[in-house]
């Protein structure tokens, strides 16, 4: 039974669970999380949290459910409009935002890409030609738990925050997320490129891939071997393929990658030159 997770310190958080309300027949179950109630919707469950979702590693302790989905904010300084997608994982040896350091969530491909196809696709129908949709590589918290988790995101700013409209298209990815699992494609991890993953977008949406955790270029001289293997390990299913943004990764980085990738058996692709 998948779990939709809002937090009562999140703006936006709480204006996509109003639109999931209104939009989905959710019923209260008559039970209660942290003083708040529990809402049902076929097999999916809507809960809200006290804590930020960044720092919520402890909802195993109540909820047993094969998918985690949260429904968040994203910040950034530009305050460009954006819908996005991303599971979280911190892979350098520092938590500033959340989880535990060189930990990772369970990254699951399918829900990322069903979200992330759900959000272009509102986008396109509900006139949202302002916002960006766009995959963000893995980052932030929380991390230790054992559930896959994805978060759906809407961004950047107060007033993007507030926007009914936008906030719809998350509710509507957020429930595509949810019946994700019984999905079937080609997963990958993915490596290179920048924060905002121009090149594994392009790849979810428009190819027969799905991927798990992202790597970008810029951990690439502080992170080893260890966490190349974590990324695979702890991204959901089969993982079948390495996906490379080959601009997007220094020789050396490739240099030290692909041997690595080689000796987990991963078939190699690059972004690029998938159609």
């Amino acid at each position: 039974m998948p779990v939709i997770v809002t937090s009562k310190e999140d703006m936006a958080s709480l204006n996509i669970k109003d639109r999931l309300l209104e939009l989905y027949n959710f019923v209260e179950t008559g039970d209660s999380f942290e003083g708040f109630p529990i809402y049902k919707f076929d097999d999916i469950l809507l809960i809200t949290t006290v804590r930020d979702v960044i720092y919520a590693d402890h909802l195993e302790e109540r909820f047993k459910t094969d998918l985690f989905v949260f429904a968040s904010r994203h910040k950034s300084v530009s305050g460009t409009p954006a819908l996005l997608v991303h599971s979280p994982g911190n892979w350098v040896n520092e938590a500033l935002f959340g989880g535990k350091p060189k930990e990772l969530s369970v990254a699951p491909p399918s829900a990322i890409k069903e979200a992330l196809v759900e959000l272009a696709k509102q986008k396109k129908k509900l006139g949202l030609e302002a916002y960006d949709v766009t995959l963000e590589v893995t980052h932030h918290g929380p991390t230790s738990m054992d559930t896959p988790v994805v978060f759906v995101e809407l961004g950047s700013s107060e007033k993007q925050w507030k926007d009914p409209v936008a906030a719809e298209a998350v509710a509507h990815a957020c429930i595509k997320a949810a019946r994700s699992l019984n999905k079937s494609y080609k997963i990958g991890v993915g490596f290179g490129g920048s924060h905002y993953a121009p090149q594994f977008t392009k790849v979810v949406l428009f190819s027969d891939f799905a991927v798990g955790h992202i790597v970008p270029n810029y951990v690439f001289d502080k992170i080893d071997r260890e966490m190349i293997v974590k990324a695979v390990e702890r991204t959901h299913g089969e993982v079948e393929y390495a996906l490379l943004d080959w601009k997007g990764l220094k020789k050396e980085h490739k240099d030290f990658l692909i041997p690595i990738l080689e000796e987990l058996g991963l078939k190699i692709e690059r972004t690029q030159k998938i159609k």
